[in-house]
């Protein structure tokens, strides 16, 4: 029996290495680009190994035969992939089926499941080629043969004790280390496809290289430590005059540098030669063999030899002669633009003199009028409309009262709207004065906390507000009627847009090493802003939430004039908001002492 053993055991070992051979020498090359047919026929190449596999079996106990397909199923998942690994499965399957025997579940399980594991360790270990891959293939074994193993239980009860223990010692030592071992021949072709797929890269670009050197219009030299030429392409030829058999050996610096940049230009080659650091790029003058010079844009190499010892220098070079023939006539054109543009420029300021005095007045005039006529419209529709309903003879009292508050509210809508476009054309038309004086901040911040309080309370909001400094140094050199404004305007915004919560306002000092600044704040818990509308929350005419449901009137005007006002004062405005979370509004203002 022991000689059957070894013979059927080599019988599997050849039928295996008949399964490397097909990837090595099939499968390997086109891994990648092998379309569904071609995957298919090797589906059921595979398939037919496994079942010469299961006609050369190992017979351990009567009724049931061992053999080595879970081996070569769990490689094929592992190598060939889904489609080949999925027809191996079921082709052997099938053959395991109609061959029977008491054996016959166990051996189907065998079967889809080391193919199964197999194709898991391709999907979820991809770098198991880099990695430990010894390691990983053992691990393979180890799994589909212990999960052969659990296979058992499907034998008749009576066969389950007896089939482990004959079993168990072929798994751990003939059936993992078969595992591990046809993955490293099938890896040992992989690996060796690949070294001479990148061989085969290497050669055919240090070829197309060579090719480029020696026919396109580039430099290329190979200079040794002493600075002699060992190499020349024959570009270097054409350009310059020479033979190669007149300079080859020759000293580079002697026959091509003119004296007077010799030093400079030996000076970049020793730092290549003795520095870990070269120079990488430079732009020198050669002389051709009649004396013309040729200007060249270098790259440089250092070149080293097996003990990492420099041994000299490659450059390849540029021919930038026409672009430096080019620059000249360039300078020389410049300077006579430069002339004229002296002239035309006396010219221009006299002229724009004239013409920002002409347009001083034109540009306040067009900015009010093309900006009030749409805004001012509602109001006005507002108190003429009801004003026309106030002649009605059967009004009762609180009809009346109620369109008499309307009509008071449109009118104050249409002073706020004209003052904004009046602002805004001043700020524009460059108008705006500003007028620096001592504000004392922390009165401000009370005042408009008072002012705004009644407001927030009557929406049931919170209103807080904060002072950074003790109120005998609240002094602050700035516009107090444009500060005023600018808080006016964010903390009526922020009451507008909140709608539970509360709005807190106030104010920090923030110094550095350089300045000294005060930083204001608006912060509430209202609507928040977008992200996409918070670029174009300060221009003109633009409101943060003109798309919303809760959009207000008014000319959009507000946040420009604020902005505007900041950079008139000397400082910054920024937001930052979270959509139905609230929106923080800052600005800083420089603190002269």
């Amino acid at each position: 029996m022991g000689n059957s053993i070894i013979i059927e055991l080599l019988q599997n070992t050849a039928v295996l290495l008949a399964f490397a051979m097909l990837y090595g020498s099939f499968w390997i090359k086109n891994e990648n680009h092998k379309n569904k047919s071609k995957k298919i026929l090797i589906g059921l190449i595979l398939g037919g190994i496994g079942i010469v596999l299961m006609y050369t079996p190992w017979h351990w106990v009567p009724g049931i035969t061992f053999d080595t397909r879970s081996v070569m199923l769990s490689i094929s998942g592992l190598f060939f992939g889904p489609i080949p690994t999925a027809i191996a499965i079921a082709i052997t399957g099938t053959a395991r089926l109609t061959i029977g025997g008491d054996g016959q579940w166990m051996g189907i399980s065998v079967i889809i499941s080391s193919g199964a594991i197999g194709l898991l360790w391709r999907t979820y270990r991809p770098q198991w080629k880099t990695k430990n891959y010894l390691w990983e293939l053992l691990g393979l074994g180890a799994t589909v043969h212990a999960t052969m193993a659990i296979c058992t239980m499907l034998l008749p009860s009576e066969k389950i004790i007896p089939t482990l223990e004959t079993i168990t010692i072929p798994l751990i030592f003939i059936y993992t280390p078969a595992t591990m071992l046809l993955g490293l021949v099938m890896l040992k072709q992989y690996k060796n496809w690949q070294n001479r797929l990148a061989q085969s890269k290497l050669e055919e670009s240090e070829s197309r290289l060579l090719k480029v050197f020696e026919s396109g219009n580039i430099v290329s030299i190979q200079l040794n430590t002493e600075g002699n030429i060992t190499y020349c392409n024959d570009y270097l030829m054409q350009i310059s005059g020479y033979e190669k058999n007149e300079i080859i050996g020759k000293n580079w610096f002697d026959w091509f540098i003119a004296e007077e940049d010799r030093a400079e230009i030996y000076n970049i080659f020793n730092r290549s030669i003795h520095n870990d650091n070269p120079f990488k790029n430079h732009d020198n003058k050669i002389l051709s063999k009649t004396g013309e010079p040729i200007f060249i844009s270098w790259h440089n190499t250092q070149f080293k030899d097996e003990s990492n010892t420099i041994v000299g220098i490659a450059s390849i070079g540029v021919n930038i002669t026409n672009n430096k023939l080019y620059e000249n006539q360039l300078k020389e054109k410049n300077e006579e633009i430069e002339i004229q543009n002296i002239e035309y420029k006396l010219i221009n300021e006299k002229l724009t003199e004239a013409k920002e005095k002409a347009e001083e007045s034109e540009r306040l005039k067009s900015a009010f009028l093309s900006n009030m006529s749409h805004e001012i419209r509602t109001p006005m529709n507002g108190i003429l409309g009801f004003t026309d309903l106030l002649q009605a003879p059967d009004l009762t009292k609180e009809q009346q009262t109620e369109y008499i508050k309307i009509i008071e509210n449109s009118g104050k809508r249409l002073l706020s709207i004209i003052n904004d476009i009046i602002d805004i054309s001043k700020i524009e038309s460059g108008l705006m004065k500003v007028v620096i004086k001592d504000c004392n901040i922390n009165e401000l911040i009370q005042y408009i906390y008072t002012f705004f309080k009644p407001e927030a309370e009557a929406k049931g909001l919170t209103l807080l507000c904060k002072n950074g400094i003790a109120n005998n140094e609240a002094i602050l050199q700035t516009d107090c009627e444009k500060l005023y404004a600018i808080l006016t305007n964010l903390v009526k915004n922020a009451i507008n847009y909140t709608d539970k919560g509360h709005v807190e306002f106030g104010y920090e000092p923030i110094s550095d090493s350089h300045t000294k600044t005060i930083q204001f704040y608006v912060k509430d818990t209202g609507i928040g802003i977008s992200k996409k509308q918070r670029d174009a929350i300060f221009e003109r005419f633009i409101q943060g939430h003109t798309i919303h449901k809760m959009a207000l009137q008014g000319t959009g005007l507000g946040l420009s004039i604020t902005k505007s006002y900041v950079q008139m004062l000397g400082g910054k405005i920024w937001l930052e908001s979270k959509e139905n979370v609230g929106s923080s509004f800052f600005f800083t203002l420089p603190c002269n002492d």
